[in-house]
């Protein structure tokens, strides 16, 4: 698995050394989980399904799925946060704002 570079002092980042190809239709989670980040899809009580990814360094996005958003809408706005937690410092979290 490559291994993160670091961005300054001791500052890991979350993203992968050298140049990424992704191979789906979500690029930015592919690129997290290749990094080493994880991401769970599914109930997490009270909320009845929530996408979460998280790495070793901790929660960088966390959705709540809404009432009729589909499964594919989920994963792409999963992809979305994602990608804005990576490359524009803005993680998301709609489940410890309750």
């Amino acid at each position: 698995m490559a291994r993160r570079p670091t961005a300054g002092p001791g500052k890991p980042t979350r993203r992968l050394s050298g140049e990424f190809t992704p191979s789906s239709a979500w690029p930015h989670i592919e690129e997290f989980v290749e990094s080493g980040g994880n991401i769970h899809i599914g109930p997490i009580a009270p909320i009845k399904c929530a996408a979460v990814a998280a790495d070793p360094h901790g929660m960088i996005a966390a959705l709540v799925r809404r009432n009729g958003e589909s499964f594919n809408d989920l994963v792409h706005r999963l992809d979305h946060a994602v990608d804005m937690a990576m490359n524009h410092d803005a993680p998301i979290d709609e489940i410890n704002k309750r």
